[in-house]
């Protein structure tokens, strides 16, 4: 063989397998490049089809941020699970930030570090293990400044989306000698739209099915007709002012703030209200008293994590101007809830219990701008006392300023959910 010819063709080799490794090494550095925007696109693609909304992602020296809206499952976290699973499909390339919000208002973060996403990814670990070591605070100020920094655009948006929510109503009191109680049975269908940031309204219609009352009880009236708009300070502080018809015949404005641990178990903070009497009169009409009543109370509490246990006391001036003290304890059984109660107001004593259940329909799809769907759960108060000078002077008298306010609905405490996202898998595998 020539000599001359070989060493040519040992040359062009050479030279091609140069041209390769340069290219490769290129392709390389241009995936590297772009590895957090499709580790980012993958996050965002997930939690859509997971059926998150309002999804932002951003990727910021090896750390992936992400949050995202549950606005389908029924509770806290069932929705915060799966989500938890979508990212977790996909690979990180560092740490993921993951930010859970209501109504675009922050509530949760969630903190997955590398090392355990890569050991689910191998086998190595199952969801347990994740849920059980991945960490879970209230602390959102910092993952929320990076979002908003980056200007990572909002995918998926809830604004202006509608739900049509079919409430239970159940009155029932024992406060007459000629009949053993006194009930009613209604239906609530309540038109729900989150409008701008942590603003929500909802126009209800109270329709009464049976009932052994007369007047007001017996007609079709409206329900809880508010503007709601909550916010997120720093430090772990919220805010939420309401106006507009509230429950027991009470119309006007309401203003609450909150104060809440790192960990989330202690809680402390405050309500004041304005409110004027409001009522279906044949007569008149849709009545609103101009008198306004003052209401204010302090809050605080306290989230015991063996027993799943909240502990609550509060103390201030009801609607009619008897001031009281009154004590919660509340037991959390996954979804369900049970609670108990005594208080002293006026001279008078008082206690009972409640309760919220979930009703059929774990979850719901949100397709479109408008889903028509029952409420997420029935709740009841009873009270003992509900005759004689306590009802005459119309002792412990409050309102609500939202038809979902019971003790599971959108229950983000961190405890709670680690807790129960473990049980989850546990009773699975068994």
């Amino acid at each position: 063989m020539n000599v001359d010819f070989y060493t040519d063709m040992m040359m062009r080799k050479e030279h091609t397998y140069h041209w390769r490794q340069r290219l490769l090494a290129g392709w390389m550095a241009i995936g590297a490049c772009l590895y957090p925007t499709l580790v980012q696109g993958q996050i965002d693609k997930w939690l859509k089809v997971s059926g998150m909304e309002n999804i932002r992602c951003t990727e910021v020296e090896g750390t992936t941020y992400a949050c995202f809206e549950d606005n389908q499952y029924r509770s806290t976290y069932q929705g915060i699970g799966r989500a938890i699973e979508a990212c977790l499909s996909q690979p990180l390339k560092g740490d993921l930030q993951l930010v859970v919000l209501e109504e675009r208002v922050p509530r949760l973060c969630i903190t997955l570090p590398h090392e355990l996403a890569e050991a689910y990814r191998k086998g190595e670990a199952d969801l347990k293990q994740v849920y059980s070591r991945m960490g879970i605070s209230i602390e959102t100020d910092e993952p929320m400044q990076v979002l908003q920094a980056s200007g990572a655009k909002e995918q998926k948006s809830s604004a202006w989306k509608t739900d049509l929510v079919i409430y239970p109503g159940l009155f029932l009191e024992n406060n007459t000698f000629d009949e053993l109680y006194t009930y009613a049975v209604n239906l609530n269908p309540t038109l729900e739209m989150e409008l701008w940031k942590g603003a929500r309204l909802a126009a209800q219609v109270i329709v009464p099915v049976v009932t052994n009352l007369s007047g007001e009880m017996n007609r079709v009236r409206p329900g809880i007709v508010t503007v709601t708009q909550e916010a997120c300070f720093r430090n772990n502080w919220f805010g939420r002012i309401s106006a507009g018809n509230f429950t027991n015949n009470r119309y006007g404005v309401q203003i609450e703030a909150k104060h809440r641990s790192r960990d989330g178990r202690i809680e402390v903070g405050g309500v004041i209200g304005s409110t004027g009497f409001s009522a279906l009169t044949k007569e008149d009409g849709w009545y609103m008293g101009r008198k306004q009543r003052i209401n204010a109370s302090v809050n605080a509490s306290y989230y015991e994590p063996i027993w799943n246990l909240e502990l609550k006391v509060r103390a201030g001036r009801y609607v009619y101007g008897d001031y009281g003290v009154r004590g919660d304890c509340v037991r959390h059984f996954g979804e369900n809830s049970i609670g108990v109660y005594a208080l002293t107001t006026g001279g008078k004593i008082n206690g009972g219990f409640y309760f919220a259940v979930p009703l059929p329909g774990r979850r719901w799809k949100r397709n479109g701008f408008f889903r028509i769907k029952p409420a997420d759960y029935f709740a009841w108060k009873y009270g003992m006392v509900a005759h004689g000078e306590y009802v005459e002077k119309r002792m412990e008298r409050e309102y609500n300023v939202r038809p979902n306010e019971n003790a599971s609905s959108r229950f983000y405490q961190p405890d709670y959910i680690r807790y129960f996202l473990v049980k989850t898998q546990k009773s699975k595998k068994e």
